[in-house]
């Protein structure tokens, strides 16, 4: 999906989120941005399933981007069902979230992401039975 850059800082890019929206009620504050880091080296890529297109370090602000997932093997490591959807200071309010780390970090103990089933963020997921 093509989105405007709202914002750099000399580590990060940061983009105008269109999936979801800060929640008035919320006790937490977002500001409806998320950001990536500007070099394509750095680990916080572990820590994301999003790629940007141009490249971030690219990227200044106003110009478009793609933001998208590429097709990506991970291992589910926790099923977290929030009884009352979570207060995370966005809408809609997660009510499952599926922690994941992509098969080739599996091995870092610190990479890997969160993936909040009810939003509309647009991911794809299909169960495979062999990581081979």
């Amino acid at each position: 999906m093509e989105e405007t850059l709202y914002g750099t800082t000399p580590q990060r890019v940061l983009i105008d989120w269109p999936w979801w929206e800060p929640d008035p009620e919320s006790t937490n504050s977002w500001d409806g941005t998320v950001g990536f880091p500007r070099d394509p080296h750095a680990y916080g890529w572990h820590n994301t399933p999003w790629r940007l297109e141009p490249d971030a370090s690219e990227l200044q602000a106003g110009d478009p981007c793609f933001v998208g997932i590429p097709p990506t093997k991970v291992r589910v490591t926790s099923i977290e069902r929030f009884d009352l959807p979570a207060d995370f200071g966005f809408l809609p309010r997660p009510d499952y979230v599926l922690g994941v780390v992509p098969i080739d970090a599996i091995e870092d103990q610190e990479a890997g992401y969160a993936l909040y089933l009810n939003s509309q963020e647009p991911i794809h997921i299909e169960v495979l039975t062999n990581t081979d």
